[in-house]
């Protein structure tokens, strides 16, 4: 299965490290560099695509050990980091704005701690922001449960028609394109990365997720999806780590799942788009 992204340039970029491939959309305004989260590449946001690069330039990059970017075996979140604060540099190459989904909007914090100049805003959607412990909660989520089978189709040694035909039986309710891009995504992936993930293991944690983003000095829009639908961030969870100032916006998204941007974008598009609007001369 190509990328599935009409409309974008597809390159890549040695950052010195790994090989990251990226996808460059239309130039219609501002730059808006979109990271996706774990299981899943560059073309992950396609059901937002059409109305971000209406008045975006926006680019999307597959992270490390991802869709079509190298698996250097090096997956700490500052390894991470330095690939997105490489690809704004780099790539980007002017004010950008960044939306991290999941383990994306974990690695975009951990970008933003030690900012590249270019760097005006981050949009954290439902991110990964956990410390050394998960809530407990997170453990039997259905995302948890999803990564627990992604391993299971990798270690059986699956092709993609049959991950895809798994993916559809325990998924029925997904857009029909979804079970064959997310058969191809988990294969395309370095295990290492989900098993580590499934594993809690600590490098792939914010020492203190509280103190961490208190470092961060630029507008932050965090979208929390809804714990009860399948959001990871459990509400009190989240009430102690956001800092209490007027740089965050935190927005619940109700009834919306993890995958708020796949499954709701009804829903998440009315929040994203005027917070991105107010910003536009970043």
């Amino acid at each position: 299965m190509a990328i599935l992204l009409k409309g974008f340039a597809d390159h890549t970029i040695n950052t010195g490290e790994v090989e990251i491939g990226y996808s460059v959309g239309p130039d219609n305004g501002p730059t808006l560099l979109l990271a996706h989260g774990v299981t899943s590449r560059r073309d992950s946001f396609l059901p937002v695509m059409d109305a971000l690069t209406t008045k975006y330039r926006v680019v999307t990059m597959d992270q490390r050990g991802h869709g079509y970017s190298g698996h250097p075996g090096k997956n700490a979140r500052e390894d991470h980091a330095r690939d997105i604060k490489f690809i704004i540099e780099n790539v980007c190459d002017a004010p950008t704005v960044l939306w991290g989904h999941s383990m994306g909007g974990a690695n975009s914090v951990a970008t933003a701690i030690d900012a590249p100049a270019q760097l005006r805003a981050l949009v954290l959607e439902d991110p990964a922001v956990f410390g050394r412990r998960r809530p407990a909660s997170t453990n039997n989520s259905p995302t948890m449960n999803m990564f627990k089978l992604s391993i299971d189709l990798i270690d059986s040694g699956a092709t993609v028609e049959e991950a895809a035909s798994r993916f559809r039986e325990a998924y029925p309710n997904w857009p029909e394109y979804v079970a064959g891009w997310k058969a191809e995504s988990i294969l395309q992936m370095d295990a290492e990365i989900l098993r580590n993930v499934v594993g809690g293991t600590s490098a792939y944690s914010l020492d203190d997720p509280a103190e961490v983003m208190a470092r961060i000095k630029c507008p932050v829009l965090l979208m929390q999806a809804d714990p009860t639908a399948g959001g990871i961030l459990p509400d009190e969870f989240l009430a102690q780590i956001v800092p209490d100032n007027d740089d965050w916006t935190v927005v619940k998204i109700e009834g919306a799942s993890h995958n708020i941007h796949r499954e709701h974008s009804e829903l998440l598009l009315p929040v994203v788009l005027p917070w991105l609007e107010a910003r536009q001369n970043w």
